[in-house]
Order: structure tokens, then C-alpha cells, then sequence
């Protein structure tokens, strides 16, 4: 139930009267009904009572004809959307959350089309009465617009009621219905709950749980749900936090007010706990009233006042002219900065609300900021260590940045520093032996980058040198069946050619190369053995032609980039004149014909077995 300091009863009385007035005042924007609102739906119908207050709240609607057709089918997905709205879905307090709720379960809703009751449905997954498992059940393909089963809306009335708990700890159920043998076993209890709280009764004593429900009985349920268990709403700023005890205080209001173990607190689309509520934030509060009173069920964060976090040293505080301030150091440059504390600053200390007396000076401490002030200040640990990080990106000046599958680190940057310890693969190592794709453990001591446990993949892989590029951070291309690979050049690569050292400018595009690889760098790099695409072809403009040494220089496009290589001819090469297809010779090529030559690579030379050659005159 509701807690408040100082008198009890008084104080509900004028929450809840508070609380009505706000709701009243929006309630006076319907307009008022005439005596018989719809023209099926007269003083002698038996749920005239129970469609009037649905109407009139807004929860239910007629038809053009200005009928409502009290004995028509209920699909389920209205009547899903129907209690969505009871809970709120629709009322303007819980518009943003609603947003929220839509964001979060728009790709998981998409395939079912439901229409204009999506919105409503993701608020029901959002506050957990129906599960993602069980949308196939109730929504797919044509489940969504069949008439929903008395039984069906016998659970989901318990859900909206917040009483699943309740409902199935009751073990021994006894109803006297003559069909409870038709009622499916997974049901009972909550036929049994709606039953005992008059929400839902039978007919010439049977439930009828596979009947299906009607228009002018969804009405009668919507009624006596909301008479059985009515929501408020209300938009709020938290003004003071007080963990330890269970209470808020909001805006506008003189006292406390107490939450239990069983309010549900949402952050950022997610479930937290009650660390997660600070001063300044702007929330939304549920409250729902039944026969136990008052209680807050929910309570979502929408804003906070906080612009900035940081995590520093603390030293100290001090109090001048009744402001408080603390003093903090940054890990990194050991700077101290003095900061102001707004006087509703929370302190938590693991979690538990305390005063700042309670902090130790050089204790590593996160200090929540809105602007220069400070208005949270909560404990960290000293060391933090993350977990299968991938190193993206390293800047020689001396810092890296990871990648990660939580968000909370993914793109991070990380200063070394001179205390820095780097390991891979179990050696000591340097900086420069870090390579981008190591997997990383990252131990960091009050925030600051402590150490390094690298580890690295490593292969050996052979192709066609396709290109390089000299940088700030220099990578080379290799073709490797017909697919390009990048990897990085680092400084201390080893370059061999034919057995000797060698520069990377020894090497000519499209000459077969060896690398070996360690994660996404380049150790080593030396001649290809035998390198070669049986069946290669290239072709391009004749740059010269040398009869001697049987060679044919073409340059050709690669991509954007215009590449000159030679082509090597052997005894046995065919040459062919297009378009006549008759026989040609090397002696007959001229700078300026185009050519297209077949053959393969070997030893990063193009061997040619056939040419086409199409004269340029």
C-alpha cells in the first residue's frame, strides 16, 4: 500500500482526492452522454449500466448507425487493445512511454498486422502482461481477429488486474460450475480468481469457457475490472530519493510516498531497481487502488536532470554559506577540481543511500552532473575488468578503441599510460605489438587503463598482390581467389623476396605473394612459390610490346585505378586477330590495340596461353 510520513489516513485521503481531481479534469473534456447512448442499448438491457461507464470513459465506442450491437463477437486483438487502454496505453500521462513501448517491440510486432491496436499490444508486452512467446498464440494469422474464448479473457482480466501472482498460489479450487471439466487445466485458477471476485459469472451454473465473448459482456468486464482494481496517472519530477526506506518525494506534494518490492521501475525500455531513481528525473507514476488501498505498480523514468557523468577521485567535501562542495581528482591527469552539490544530491554507496560523510577520501566515485552541478554521487569499483573486447583501431599517439557486443563498451577509447601492462599470448609485450582484431581483456583501475591481455589469431595465406597503401595507417590488398582481402601494415614487417630482404616496393602488382597474418596485420610477407587462377583472364590497352623477351605490357583498370603489368608469352601462345578470328603474332601488336589475355599467375607473373587481340587501326 501507499506509505506516507506523518498521518497515514489523511494524507491517502488527499493523495487519492488529489489524484481524482487531476482525473476529472481530464475526463471533462468527453462529452456528456444522453440518456441511451446507443439506440440497441436501452433501459432494458442488462449491461445498459456497465456500456454507459465504458463510453463514457472512453474505453469503447459504437457504431455510425448509433448502435453498438451488444451481442456481436469480440476479437482478441480488441479485446487486448480494450485492457491495454484500461491500464493506460491510452491516457496522455503515458504517451511517452507508450512511444517507448512501440520502439521496442516494433520489429517483433510487424509481421502480425495489427493494425491500430499495435501500440496497445507492445504497451501489454511492455508491462509484461503477455509475453513475446505467446503473440503466435493470440495473433497469428486470422487468431487475431477470431472471438476471443470466455476463458482467455478470464486470464488476461487477472493480468490486468496484477493478480497473476495471487491467482495461481491458490491450490485447492473448488467451483461449482457443471463444465469446470471444460475449463483447460492452465486456466482454472484464473476462471477461479475473476469468478471469486465477481468480475465474471456463468449461466444456469456453467462458465462456458469456450464460449465467446460479446461486446456487451466485454463491457460488464471492463467495468467491474476497473471498479476491482483503478489506475491513476501521473506526470511527476522527483524532488528526493530515499532508497533505504522506500519512499520519493514528488513535486507538488508534501509528503513521502512509499513504493514496495513489487513496484515494477522501467529505465531506457528496461527493468532496473531503485538505484536507478534520482532526484531531478521526470517519471511517471502509476498507482493502482483496490480493496488492500493505494499502491504505486509502476514507475518509468522518462528524463533525468543529469547532462554528465564522471568518474573521479574523491577527496573531500567541505560547506561554505550552507553550500555544499566536493573535491575530486582526475585518474588520469590528477588535476582537483572543486565541485557544487545541489542540496537533493543522493549519495549511494554500493547501491545503498547514505550521507557523504560516509565516503572515504580516495575512493573512486561517479559523479552525476546537471551542468556544473553535482547531483549524484555514487561508489565504483576500483577495478573493472571487460571481457571479450576485439581491438577496432589503434592511434600510434597511444590510445585504442575496442569493439563489443554491449553497447555500454562498443566504439570505446582507452589512453595508455606509462603504468600500462600489456600482455599477449603470454609474453610481456609493447604497444607496438598490439594489432587490430586481437581479442582483448581490458582491466581498467579507477577508470584508468591498467592493463591489457591481448591474444591473436594467426594464418598463412597466398595470392595476388592487388595493391597498397602508404598512410598513417598503411594496409596491402590481396586477392585470394578471386576475393580482396585488407590487412594492415605494421612497422616491424618482415619482407623477404626470393629468399632475401626486401622493400614493399619491390614488389609489383599482381605479383603472387605469401603473408602471414596475425589477427588483421601483416608479419610477414614473401614470394609466392607458385601463385595462380588457372583460367585467369585480364585485358586492356597494349602500353609496348618486347619480341625478344616475349613480353606484352597492358594497362588496365582495377576498380578507379589504372594498373600497368607485364604479360609474359610463351612459345606455344595463341594469338588470335578479332574480329576476323584469324591466326595473329606478338610482332604484329602495337602500342594502343586492345587486348584480352587467358592464362595464369606463376611467381606473381602473368603467364599467358591464348591472346584476342582487336587492332586499334
Amino acid at each position: 500500500s501507499l506509505k506516507t510520513s506523518g498521518k497515514d489516513e489523511e494524507n491517502m485521503k488527499k493523495l487519492i482526492s488529489m489524484l481524482l481531481a487531476s482525473a476529472m479534469a481530464v475526463s471533462t473534456i468527453v462529452p456528456v452522454m444522453a440518456k441511451d447512448t446507443f439506440s440497441d442499448v436501452t433501459d432494458k438491457h442488462w449491461a445498459k449500466e456497465y456500456v454507459e461507464d465504458m463510453a463514457e470513459r472512453g474505453l469503447i465506442s459504437g457504431y455510425d448507425d448509433g448502435t453498438y450491437k451488444p451481442e456481436k463477437d469480440v476479437a482478441r486483438m480488441d479485446a487486448f487493445a480494450l485492457f491495454a487502454r484500461l491500464m493506460g496505453s491510452n491516457n496522455e500521462s503515458n504517451k511517452d512511454v507508450l512511444e517507448i513501448a512501440k520502439e521496442k517491440y516494433k520489429n517483433v510486432l510487424k509481421d502480425y498486422k495489427l493494425t491500430y491496436a499495435e501500440g496497445d499490444i507492445a504497451f501489454l508486452l511492455y508491462r509484461g502482461i503477455i509475453t513475446e512467446k505467446e503473440l503466435d498464440k493470440y495473433f497469428k494469422d486470422t487468431k487475431k481477429t477470431e472471438a476471443m474464448p470466455r476463458y482467455e479473457a478470464a486470464i488476461l482480466i487477472t493480468k490486468a488486474m496484477l493478480a497473476e501472482d495471487e491467482a495461481t498460489k491458490e491450490v485447492l479450487i473448488d467451483m461449482e460450475y457443471s463444465d469446470v471439466a471444460d475449463i483447460p487445466s492452465d486456466a482454472k485458477q484464473y476462471v477461479y480468481y475473476v469468478s471469486q471476485k465477481g468480475i465474471m459469472q456463468g449461466n444456469d451454473n456453467k462458465f462456458s469457457p469456450n464460449g465467446k465473448v460479446q461486446r456487451g459482456q466485454i463491457a460488464v468486464m471492463l467495468s467491474k475490472t476497473a471498479n476491482s482494481t483503478n489506475y491513476y496517472f501521473e506526470v511527476a519530477k522527483l524532488e528526493k530519493v530515499d532508497t533505504s526506506a522506500d519512499n520519493i518525494k514528488i513535486a507538488d506534494y508534501n509528503d513521502e510516498i512509499g513504493y514496495s518490492k513489487d513496484t515494477v521501475i522501467f529505465q531506457d525500455g528496461k527493468k532496473a531497481d531503485d538505484t536507478a531513481l534520482l532526484p531531478g528525473q521526470k517519471v511517471v507514476l502509476t498507482y493502482a487502488e483496490d480493496d488492500s488501498g493505494v499502491k504505486v505498480v509502476y514507475i518509468d523514468i522518462l528524463e533525468s536532470d543529469i547532462t554528465a557523468t564522471k568518474k573521479v577521485i574523491y577527496k573531500g567535501f567541505s560547506s561554505t554559506e550552507g553550500k555544499l562542495q566536493v573535491t575530486a581528482e582526475d585518474p588520469v591527469t590528477h588535476e582537483s577540481t572543486q565541485y557544487e552539490c545541489s542540496p537533493n544530491a543522493i549519495i549511494k554507496i554500493e547501491g545503498e543511500a547514505l550521507n557523504i560523510n560516509k565516503i572515504k577520501a580516495g575512493e573512486y566515485v561517479q559523479l552525476g552532473l546537471a551542468g556544473d552541478t553535482v547531483v549524484e554521487i555514487t561508489s565504483v569499483t576500483k577495478t573493472e575488468t571487460i571481457k571479450d573486447a576485439k581491438l577496432a583501431s589503434i592511434d600510434p599517439k597511444g590510445s585504442i578503441k575496442i569493439s563489443h557486443e554491449d553497447k555500454e563498451f562498443d566504439g570505446k577509447e582507452f589512453i595508455l599510460t606509462s603504468d600500462t601492462v600489456i600482455v599477449k599470448d603470454g609474453d610481456t609485450a609493447t604497444f607496438a605489438d598490439l594489432y587490430r582484431g586481437d581479442n582483448l581483456l581490458i582491466r581498467l583501475e579507477y577508470g584508468v587503463l591498467a592493463g591489457i591481455t591481448a591474444q591473436a589469431s594467426r594464418k598463412t595465406i597466398t595470392g595476388v598482390l592487388k595493391e597498397y597503401t602508404i598512410s598513417k595507417t598503411p594496409s596491402l590488398t590481396i586477392s585470394v581467389d578471386g576475393k580482396d582481402e585488407t590487412y594492415d601494415i605494421p612497422a616491424d614487417i618482415k619482407i623477404l623476396k626470393d629468399g632475401q630482404e626486401a622493400k614493399l616496393a619491390d614488389y609489383e602488382i599482381d605479383s603472387g605473394i605469401t603473408i602471414t597474418v596475425e589477427s588483421e596485420a601483416i608479419t610477414k610477407l614473401e614470394s609466392a612459390s607458385n601463385v595462380g587462377t588457372v583460367g585467369a583472364k585480364l585485358a586492356g590497352k597494349v602500353v609496348s610490346v618486347s619480341e625478344a623477351a616475349n613480353v606484352l605490357v597492358i594497362s588496365y583498370l582495377n576498380g578507379s585505378t589504372e594498373v600497368t603489368t607485364y604479360i609474359t608469352c610463351k612459345y606455344n601462345t595463341k594469338f588470335i586477330v578479332m574480329p576476323s578470328f584469324g591466326e595473329y603474332s606478338l610482332k604484329k601488336i602495337k602500342a594502343g590495340d586492345m587486348v584480352e589475355v587467358y592464362g595464369e599467375y606463376q611467381n606473381g607473373i602473368f603467364v599467358c596461353q591464348g591472346v584476342t587481340v582487336m587492332p586499334a587501326e
